[in-house]
């Protein structure tokens, strides 16, 4: 095997202080065909009042479901009430104008959900990011078994992605698109990035968590995350999708070093090539690499 060395270095993600809690102006279309506005300082809490009818307006208490349709957040409180009333201003026309810019079929749209894990909308994934909108992402694990070490395939994230590019990250990532199973996604996703095609039934789901995180001024993680893993004695036959530099296996004793003590680690590509990989390059978390090694299909 030829040996080399990563000299690219990955950009460490910006910590921007920003207002993570919003002031949100919105639009819900009610269950009698009416548009309703309104503001709150927690969307997610707010929407499951509504639909919930144990809070929150009086008009959406008789017309539920309602279902988001447009969000706007402002740093201050004033700036809200004054763009909310501008909107109770507008004709049904014109909100319904600005309902269909916020998720324009020409575009990638997710699923929103309220506190309870409830789905309460589908806006534009930019929106969805801007905002801080909860919404759910799908993680795969491939695991492999090498002479008897137990390893795992990491995916190196592409140079030019606009988010931790560079970074290894788990075997395939990405959100759930609307109407779609967690399997589903989690098949598709490892599909497009990985090149492997595996039935949806074939993967073992191993844990499930939510993070709210700061990536910078203008993109918010408020997700929630199901993993999923597969496990092999066989090199799977992969081909990277065009987000993916390149796939490196690692042994579990390797991987839980470099997230836990921040050594380097040993990444063996799919021809054979090892690399050496600064710690700094992983953004895989203890949290859900534990549950893995702690399930009783899927653990060393």
């Amino acid at each position: 095997m030829n040996t080399s060395t990563m000299t690219r270095p990955l950009p460490h993600t910006a910590q921007h202080q920003v207002h993570t809690a919003h002031n949100y102006v919105y639009l819900l279309a009610c269950a009698d065909g009416t548009i309703y506005s309104g503001w709150t300082t927690d969307i997610t809490r707010r929407m499951t009042a509504h639909n919930a009818g144990t809070a929150g307006a009086k008009y959406t208490k008789s017309r539920r479901p309602v279902t988001l349709i447009h969000c706007e957040a402002y740093p201050t409180r004033s700036e809200a009430m004054r763009r909310e009333a501008a909107l109770k201003r507008l004709s049904h026309a014109e909100k319904c104008a600005l309902a269909a810019e916020s998720a324009r079929p020409d575009r990638e749209c997710l699923t929103v959900y309220d506190s309870r894990m409830q789905p309460c909308g589908v806006l534009e994934r930019t929106l969805v990011h801007r905002y801080g909108l909860r919404h759910r992402v799908v993680h795969v694990l491939v695991r492999e078994m090498r002479d008897g070490i137990s390893g795992v395939w990491l995916q190196q994230r592409s140079f030019d992605r606009p988010l931790l590019p560079g970074a290894f990250d788990w075997t395939a990532t990405g959100h759930v698109d609307p109407g779609e199973a967690l399997c589903d996604a989690a098949a598709r996703e490892l599909r497009e990035e990985s090149g492997l095609v595996l039935p949806a039934a074939a993967l073992q789901k191993i844990t499930e968590f939510r993070h709210k995180t700061v990536r910078k001024v203008d993109f918010l993680d408020d997700e929630v995350t199901t993993s999923f893993a597969w496990c092999t004695d066989a090199p799977p036959s992969f081909t990277a999708g065009p987000e993916v530099a390149c796939l490196a296996w690692v042994s579990d004793t390797q991987l839980t070093d470099a997230i836990v003590k921040h050594t380097p680690f040993s990444a063996v590509l799919t021809d054979g090539t090892v690399r050496t990989v600064a710690a700094e390059q992983l953004c895989c978390t203890l949290s859900e690499w534990k549950h893995v090694l702690r399930h009783p299909n899927t653990g060393s």
